[in-house]
């Protein structure tokens, strides 16, 4: 019961952060409190893992998934 939710979530997750991270300049270009320079940079770096949250959720569910195919 758990994997289609958690593999929905995973899809929607990756789809999610792989749009905001390419829409990000796009979307705060013309916003004067969005940072710039080093700040932007030091954010981008801090936001970075957060690309990796769909895919790990993925991994993980087939993971659950092929355990509890296995054990039953």
């Amino acid at each position: 019961m758990a994997v289609i939710p958690a593999a929905l979530g995973a899809l929607a997750l990756t789809g999610i952060t792989c749009l905001g991270a390419v829409t990000w300049t796009e979307v705060n270009a013309a916003n004067p409190d969005a940072p710039t320079g080093l700040a932007l940079r030091i954010f981008s770096l801090s936001y970075a893992p957060l690309l990796l949250w769909g895919p790990l959720l993925g991994v993980l569910t087939v993971t659950y998934w092929r355990r509890r195919r296995m054990h039953g």
